[in-house]
């Protein structure tokens, strides 16, 4: 049987997308994937966040995942899986902490106890459970498989006649004064049961809240461990069984168990950022991927960075639309400052990026081509240790990013060149975009050069502004640049048009 992994088609998984650090500060992927991680605490699902896939198979093997966790049992049950786990890991790291022989015996019997009981309810719990994902399929044959082992079976009823041995002890405690007497119970009344049935009426109907499902303490009075020291003097075997038991258990946890589980755990992190933002009625979906070209077509994108952000502050963030056919490829985005333009090239990016992890994007609908490389260029600050001239690294870094730029790679400009005079920005622009159409390479540039959206092949989208002109949609529209007839509305508005002008003069 191969080994199941729900996260890769191919175990060895190499076939992976370089990471940029730079990129993902760009897109404002940090403060995504801290949402995300933070949700199970791991390096292990940031480590993963920042690996995208390449091939399109990776992608839909990941995206049948996600599909069956949208069915409310399948999601219970590996979600309570994988709590009981979590508390199983972080109670073994705690044996440490105790000191006392017998009691860490005790405490790493009822976790091997707890180990048997998550894997024999997930296996009840998938039986009969409707999946389609080859991933979830393959776990729950080897769940099957593996509770069918002998070793997994020794392992159950082993540990079930320790504890029924330990069990079997009774004994009494008598206090008196500063003393305390232990002796083998006979025939002395369990003041335990008779506690429990006086105070039954009061507890029908309720449990504590949070119970733990596991008894656990590793904070243990000395007084009680004397008491413990006497039982065992008091009842040699049964705790020797237990003893010789627990310490050739200390590793109980299967190791495809273990990854797995491990695995399962960058889904629910995901999922509860989607859970989260879709409770604010933002909207994700399951993307068709592509591993070539053949359009691009999103509806209701959104920031998703930007959208954490504004749900905590009670707000919505806006959402808006795009799609690239035939020989499409570049996008050119105009419009007033301020008006939502590199909100839209991150939230391009970070679609894009998302969907090469295979995970839900933030859209009502979207169609895409999985990339092989997302190369951001943002205007940054130039040091004063700079001697080249921030100009030319700007040239420098878009000549890398060509060089190494195919049909899948995407390309975002983020007010490029604006260090320039406009002329030679225009002029370098349209030389840039002339190489990145060479390419085939789909393009966001976001400048303040109306005449670049006017180029062959270009699409052409405008930031909108309301009635008033100094108010913002946030919205971008499919259309060609407007940037006179902004400027020409903001004159108007405030009195500064040539005719206003001269009228004053003329007074």
């Amino acid at each position: 049987m191969r080994l199941p992994s729900v996260l890769w088609r191919d175990t060895e998984h190499s076939a992976t997308v370089p990471r940029d650090s730079a990129m993902i500060s760009d897109l404002n992927l940090e403060r995504v994937f801290a949402e995300i991680a933070a949700a199970h605490g791991g390096t292990s699902i940031d480590r993963l966040l920042r690996t995208p896939l390449l091939h399109s198979e990776d992608v839909e093997y990941r995206r049948e995942v996600f599909e069956d966790l949208s069915s409310p049992p399948v999601r219970a049950q590996l979600e309570s899986f994988s709590r009981s786990m979590t508390k199983i890991r972080r109670h073994l790291s705690e044996l440490s902490m105790v000191d006392h022989a017998i009691i860490r015996c005790r405490l790493r019997l009822d976790v091997l106890h707890a180990y048997c009981q998550a894997v024999l309810s997930l296996r009840q719990g998938l039986d009969g459970i409707a999946l389609t994902s080859q991933a979830l399929e393959s776990w729950r044959d080897y769940v099957n498989a593996y509770v069918a082992r002998a070793e997994f079976e020794e392992l159950v009823s082993g540990c079930a006649e320790v504890l029924a041995d330990i069990g079997t002890i009774h004994y009494t405690m008598r206090v008196d004064e500063h003393r305390i007497v232990v002796e083998e119970a006979s025939g002395a009344p369990d003041y335990a049961a008779v506690i429990e049935r006086l105070f039954a009426p009061f507890m029908r109907g309720w449990t504590p809240a949070g119970q733990d499902s596991i008894p656990w303490s590793t904070n243990v009075h000395p007084v009680e461990e004397r008491v413990l020291d006497q039982l065992v003097q008091i009842f040699p075997l049964p705790f020797r069984r237990m003893m010789e038991y627990s310490d050739s258990r200390c590793e109980f946890i299967d190791p495809v168990v273990d990854r797995v589980d491990g695995e399962l755990r960058f889904y629910f992190s995901y999922l509860q950022l989607v859970d989260k933002l879709s409770a604010h009625g933002l909207e994700f979906c399951l993307p068709d991927v592509t591993d070539s070209f053949d359009s691009i077509r999103v509806q209701g994108a959104y920031d998703v960075a930007l959208a954490l952000k504004c749900v905590d502050e009670g707000k919505m963030p806006v959402s808006n639309d795009y799609h690239l056919s035939g020989n499409e490829r570049i996008i050119v985005v105009t419009g007033p400052n301020q008006g939502g333009k590199s909100t839209f090239a991150r939230m391009f990016g970070q679609g894009a990026y998302l969907a090469a992890l295979g995970c839900p994007v933030p859209a009502r609908r979207a169609r895409m081509m999985l990339t092989d490389g997302i190369h951001t260029h943002f205007e940054r600050r130039e040091g004063t240790s700079d001697e080249a001239g921030k100009l030319q690294n700007e040239l420098m870094a878009i000549n890398d990013t060509l060089d190494l730029a195919t049909e899948r790679t995407i390309i975002i400009l983020n007010e490029s060149f604006s260090s320039a005079a406009t002329v030679d920005a225009q002029r370098i622009g349209e030389q840039v975009l002339r190489k990145i159409s060479e390419r085939k390479s789909i393009t966001v540039f976001v400048t303040f050069l109306d005449e670049l959206s006017g180029l062959d092949g270009v699409v052409s989208m405008v930031a909108g502004i309301g009635d008033d002109a100094t108010l913002r949609t946030f919205r971008l529209e499919r259309k060609p640049a407007d940037g006179r007839a902004y400027a020409m509305a903001l004159a108007n508005q405030f009195d500064l048009s040539y005719d206003a002008i001269v009228a004053r003069v003329a007074r």
